[in-house]
């Protein structure tokens, strides 16, 4: 819901520069949470970082009832149920298109650290994670600047860019430089999936934009869970070096049959 809360901030041709930034909060946060939290646990146990995050819950809910405006919401209708939405074709493209590519990408990323090891990358996971984390910063940044006037060329950008990313991976493996290149590339091309495919949903519908990205988000949480099992999977009966494969492999199954789906519909205004 944040996403549309965003969105009623800003006047319409602002509305995904305002889901870049408030997304970017999600990927900032799990570059610093993580790191702080598991630090606390491993310092203090697993019972301080649940006390620390209910405080920091607290906080966010107190601070955002002091300065957060209030904004009226949509009223039910049947052009905004969840039913009506679904029938949208460019909806479903979105859902599908977000379910394939959060598969490859967490299938992988679940995983860093066990790919971390297989390729004895130089540096460890500590500068791994660094490297990836920046690259989500610099991900960030390019689709706030981008993101209203040129959505689908970013989405092919990113796409092609974590295709790319991984066929490094399988070449060049832990090689010095050019696997912590790699790596900061998975960043840029993971970093701002979800602004992206948020504002993408919300592009497909007039009424009912709460809705849509609720199923959006839905979609996204689903797509780790399924993304995540399966490398689970493949990481049990072989390798995380053929975890890899799998992550192309979805996005190879996710070119050839979305973007035609894509190409045949008549819709202009789908990722424009």
């Amino acid at each position: 819901m944040v996403s549309a809360y965003a969105m009623r901030l800003v006047p319409p041709n602002l509305h995904g520069r305002a889901i870049a930034v408030t997304m970017s909060g999600s990927t900032f946060g799990l570059g610093i949470g993580l790191p702080i939290m598991t630090a606390i646990g491993t310092e203090f146990g697993w019972r301080m970082v649940f006390w620390v995050l209910s405080a920091v819950i607290f906080a966010i809910a107190l601070l955002g009832q002091i300065y957060l405006p209030s904004v009226e919401g949509e009223k039910r209708t049947k052009t905004n149920s969840p039913f009506f939405i679904i029938r949208n074709k460019a909806v479903v493209v979105c859902l599908i298109l977000t379910l394939l590519t959060i598969m490859a990408h967490y299938g992988l990323y679940t995983y860093i650290a066990p790919l971390v090891n297989h390729f004895n990358f130089y540096g460890g996971i500590k500068l791994a994670s660094t490297l990836f984390g920046i690259g989500t910063i610099i991900s960030v940044v390019i689709a706030a600047k981008v993101i209203d006037t040129h959505l689908g060329p970013l989405i092919t950008f990113m796409l092609t860019l974590a295709f790319g990313t991984m066929v490094l991976f399988v070449i060049f493996k832990g090689t010095i430089f050019i696997s912590h290149i790699a790596f900061l590339l998975w960043g840029v091309s993971f970093g701002a999936l979800v602004t992206i495919f948020q504002a993408a949903v919300t592009k497909q519908v007039d009424t009912g934009k709460d809705v849509a990205t609720s199923l959006q988000s839905s979609t996204f949480n689903f797509g780790i869970v399924i993304g995540s099992a399966l490398g689970g999977l493949i990481l049990d009966n072989s390798s995380v070096f053929y975890i890899i494969f799998g992550t192309m492999a979805l996005l190879v199954v996710m070119a050839l049959l979305v973007v035609p789906i894509i190409l045949s519909f008549t819709e202009k205004r789908i990722f424009s």
